[in-house]
């Protein structure tokens, strides 16, 4: 009857176990908890963090720490990588298919306490993961700008990340064979990054431009924006150009076209 009883109350301290999230929500979780992770693009890779101490219960009753963490069940095309042994915090990596469909998923993720060594038991629970195409905004100003010939125009170009899951995108413009360019930026998760794209022509001429911003992730998480950009002499657009940076002056011209720039915000 002792044995039974010790039994079942090891049994009843091994379900009041649990474990923290520590992202990318913070949440104590225990066994066969449902939890919402946030919403990801498709292709994208969501970092579960999970904090292995838990201070209480085990084989001393003080606790103790779970050694890995790892996706059991995951949707159709998804896949995983579970965390570095006595990783701190436990890593898993959850990636969605590149093309999934817009919707809800969710996975099985389960903490272990390898061979029960430390007597925690594992702890199993249910991550529910929204996926949208719409988890990236793009913003380029000005949309199109007026300059004079060998006069710097600079585009600014903010990308916004809005999912749960950080991510890294290329952004390229194309059109005029002078404007193309490509470059790799990261955005952290819930958060933006702001580049700036200079130009100089020197010939009078209108270029007409598409900024493009693609998700390395999947191809499917894109956004696109037309800008333009008039080359034309012109006196008060050469004042006006002086604002955006000094054009090649003798050293005694650059107070006056400066003075110029700044009056010329007046009209």
């Amino acid at each position: 009857m002792t044995v039974k009883v010790f039994a079942m109350m090891l049994l009843l301290l091994g379900c009041a176990f649990s474990v923290t999230v520590v992202s990318p929500i913070k949440l104590e979780v225990h066994e066969g908890d449902i939890i919402d992770l946030g919403t990801i693009g498709p292709g994208q890779t969501l970092q579960v963090q999970i904090d292995p101490k838990v201070d209480s219960g085990g084989l001393l009753g003080k606790g103790g720490y779970y050694d890995i963490a790892e996706a059991t069940v995951l949707p159709e095309g998804w896949s995983s990588e579970k965390s570095k042994l006595y990783g701190n915090p436990l890593q898993v990596t959850i990636t969605a298919d590149p093309d999934a469909p817009e919707g809800d998923y969710s996975a099985k993720i389960t903490v272990i306490d390898e061979m029960d060594g430390e007597k925690l038991g594992n702890i199993t629970f249910t991550a529910w993961i929204h996926v949208t195409w719409d988890v990236l905004d793009v913003e380029v100003t000005p949309n199109y700008l007026n300059v004079g010939p060998g006069q710097p125009a600079r585009f600014e170009i903010t990308v916004w990340n809005k999912g749960s899951a950080s991510d890294a995108f290329n952004i390229s413009a194309r059109g005029a064979k002078s404007w193309e360019f490509t470059k790799a930026v990261f955005v952290p998760a819930k958060n933006s990054k702001t580049i700036f794209y200079d130009i100089v022509g020197y010939e009078e001429e209108t270029y007409a431009s598409e900024i493009s911003v693609v998700s390395l992730a999947s191809d499917n998480i894109q956004e696109r924006q037309n800008v333009t950009l008039f080359i034309k002499s012109d006196l008060l657009g050469d004042y006006k150009a002086t604002n955006r940076g000094t054009a090649i002056f003798p050293i005694f011209e650059v107070i006056i076209y400066a003075l110029a720039g700044l009056l010329s915000n007046f009209y």
